[in-house]
């Protein structure tokens, strides 16, 4: 794999710093953080997946309660036409 030498300041290397884990590297923080933007919604469907890949986004039962609840009939009067 080829290198490349930059230079940068000295805060823009201690932001690298903060974000760098046990193990990654430079390059490694720099590819995590600074992806090139999506450009179809299938590109952003795949960031957002990897992203939240393993994180409950909604609680599970919560989720339960909406399947349970659909095919029912809401108990709200229809609209006056």
């Amino acid at each position: 794999m080829a290198t490349m030498n930059i230079n940068v300041k000295s805060e823009a290397y201690e932001a690298l710093k903060s974000l760098k884990k046990k193990g990654e590297s430079f390059s490694d923080v720099i590819l995590k953080h600074l992806r090139p933007m999506p450009k179809t919604c299938g590109e952003l469907l795949d960031e957002l997946e990897r992203d939240f890949e393993r994180v409950p986004l909604f609680d599970p039962d919560l989720i339960k309660q909406v399947k349970a609840g659909r095919g029912r009939r809401s108990n709200r009067p229809a609209p006056k036409r």
